[in-house]
C-alpha cells in the first residue's frame, strides 16, 4: 500500500480535517499560533507569486492577509482534489487571487526556475522531503521558503499507548509505527541538515506546545486519535478497524486515571533564504 493511500485515508475527509485543526487550536497551550509565529518579522509586501505545498484548506495562505499585496497570486498544491474550493475560498478571504493543482508535487517540474517569491509548506514536507532541491530551484533569489514540521517526540504519549496495547496482545513488537517513520523523514532533529545544502540562510524557530485534554473532554482526545489513526496502522499488516477500538479503550482508561491527558505537540519552523543551484551546494 502506497504512502498516497495513507495520505488519502487521513485527509480525504476535508471537514474532519478542519474539525481537528480547530480542536488542536482549542486544546493547545501555546496560543500564539504556529503560522503567525512563522511569519513574524518578515516583510512580504513585495511577494507576488506564492506557492503553498500540501496546502489543504489554506490555513497557512490565509495568514498572509494584510502581509502581501492585492496583486499577489497564491498557488495551492495538494494531492486531495476536494480541498480546491476550500483553498480558493481562503485566497478570496485573504484578498488575493488563487489557483489550485490537485496533482501533488509532481507539478513542480512544470514551474519556471526562480518563479516563486514565497513558498509555504506546513506539516507536509515529511511526505516529500526529496522535493527540497526542486523547492530551492523554484524560489526567487530574494524569496523565502517556510517549512513547519514536528519534533520526533510529537504525540509520543499516544504512540507509546498504542505500542503498549499492541505489545500486550503480541502484535508489532518493538517496531516503529508508520507515523514515526513519516515524521522522522523531516523533523526538527534533521530538518536543518536536509535544508542546508540547498539554502544559504536558515533560521530555526522552536514552537513549544502541548495539547491538554481535561478529563471531561476525553471525547475530543479520542476524536483526535481516530482521525490520525491511519498514520498509525496503514502498511503494518494489522487489522486497523479491529485495533482502533482497543487502543481507544486504553487511551480513555489512561486519561481517566490521569484526570485528563497532556500530549506533546512541539513543532519547529524553518525560515529559508538564499536558494542554491545544484552546482552551488555546500
Amino acid at each position: 500500500m502506497s504512502e498516497q493511500v495513507q495520505i488519502h485515508r487521513v485527509f480525504d475527509n476535508v471537514h474532519a480535517h478542519q474539525r481537528i485543526a480547530d480542536l488542536i487550536q482549542r486544546y493547545s497551550t501555546n496560543k500564539r499560533g504556529v503560522h503567525r509565529t512563522a511569519l513574524e518579522g518578515l516583510d512580504l509586501t513585495a511577494c507576488r507569486s506564492i506557492l503553498d505545498l500540501g496546502c489543504a484548506f489554506g490555513s497557512f495562505t490565509e495568514k498572509l492577509k494584510g502581509r502581501v499585496g492585492p496583486t499577489a497570486t497564491a498557488t495551492g498544491v495538494d494531492a486531495v482534489r476536494a480541498y480546491e474550493p476550500l483553498y480558493l475560498a481562503a485566497c478570496e478571504r485573504t484578498g488575493i487571487r488563487g489557483r489550485f493543482f490537485p496533482s501533488g508535487i509532481s507539478v513542480l517540474g512544470s514551474f519556471a526556475e526562480r518563479s516563486c517569491d514565497l513558498i509555504l509548506c506546513s506539516y507536509a514536507l515529511y511526505f516529500f522531503p526529496e522535493a527540497v532541491p526542486e523547492i530551492a530551484r523554484l524560489l526567487h533569489d530574494d524569496g523565502v521558503f517556510i517549512a513547519i514540521t514536528h519534533h520526533r517526540r510529537n504525540t509520543g504519549e499516544l504512540i507509546r499507548l498504542t505500542k503498549k496495547t499492541l505489545d500486550a496482545i503480541g502484535l508489532y513488537h518493538e517496531k516503529h509505527l508508520p507515523l514515526e517513520i513519516i515524521t522522522s523523514r523531516f523533523s526538527s532533529e534533521n530538518g536543518l541538515g536536509l535544508l542546508q545544502p540547498w539554502f544559504g540562510g536558515i533560521r530555526r524557530i522552536d514552537f513549544p506546545n502541548r495539547l491538554v485534554f481535561p478529563k471531561e473532554e476525553i471525547d475530543s482526545l479520542t476524536e483526535y486519535f481516530r482521525f490520525k489513526s491511519p498514520l498509525y496502522f496503514t502498511d503494518t499488516g494489522l487489522d486497523m478497524d479491529a485495533l482502533i477500538p482497543t487502543v481507544l479503550e486504553q487511551i480513555t482508561r489512561a486519561a481517566l486515571q490521569q484526570n485528563g491527558m497532556s500530549i506533546a505537540k512541539d513543532d519547529c519552523i524553518f525560515v529559508c533564504t538564499l536558494p542554491r543551484q545544484g552546482k552551488e551546494k555546500a
